[in-house]
C-alpha cells in the first residue's frame, strides 16, 4: 500500500488494527468466562451426581438396617444423615440453576463480543481494500502520466 496514495492510510489502519485486537482480546477473555462458568457447571452437576449415589447407597443401606434390625438408634442415624444429603442436593439443585443462569449470561457476553469482533474486522478488511484501490488507482495515474510525458516527449523530439 502506497503512503502516497492517501497520507493518513496508516494511521487509518493502525486505529482500525487497535479496535480488531482490542475486540479479539475482549472475545478472548468472555471466552474465557464462559469456559470458566461451564467448568464451574460440571463440577456442581458432579457433585450433584455423587449426593445422588450417595442418597440411593443409604437408602439402601437404611433398608438393609430396617430389616435385620429394629435398633432405633442406628436407623435414626442413618434418616438423619439421609435427611443431610437430601438438604445439600436442594442446594446443590439451586447452586446448578444458578450456575446455568451464569452460562447463559456468559454465552450471550461471548456472542456480542464476537459479533463485535467480526463487525470491526470486516470495517476493517473494506478499509484496508479502499486503500488498497486508492493505491492501485494512484499507481495507475502515475504510469499514464510517464506514458504520457514519454509519448509528449518523443513526439518534440
Amino acid at each position: 500500500m502506497s503512503q502516497s496514495a492517501n497520507g493518513s492510510s496508516g494511521l487509518v489502519k493502525s486505529v482500525w488494527e487497535v479496535l480488531l485486537t482490542k475486540a479479539e482480546k475482549a472475545v478472548r477473555l468472555a471466552q474465557q468466562k464462559l469456559a470458566d462458568a461451564q467448568q464451574k457447571k460440571n463440577l456442581a452437576l458432579e457433585r450433584s451426581e455423587k449426593l445422588d449415589n450417595m442418597l440411593t447407597e443409604y437408602s439402601n443401606q437404611l433398608r438393609e438396617v430396617q430389616l435385620r434390625s429394629h435398633h432405633t438408634g442406628e436407623v435414626g442415624n442413618y434418616q438423619q444423615f439421609i435427611f443431610q444429603l437430601q438438604s445439600m442436593k436442594v442446594r446443590s439443585k439451586q447452586e446448578i440453576n444458578l450456575l446455568e443462569e451464569v452460562c447463559v449470561k456468559a454465552r450471550k457476553v461471548m456472542l456480542t463480543r464476537e459479533h463485535e469482533r467480526l463487525k470491526i474486522e470486516l470495517l476493517a478488511q473494506r478499509e484496508r481494500e479502499k486503500f488498497e484501490i486508492e493505491a492501485l488507482a494512484f499507481e495507475n495515474r502515475e504510469i499514464e502520466s510517464g506514458a504520457l510525458q514519454q509519448y509528449n516527449s518523443k513526439a518534440r523530439g
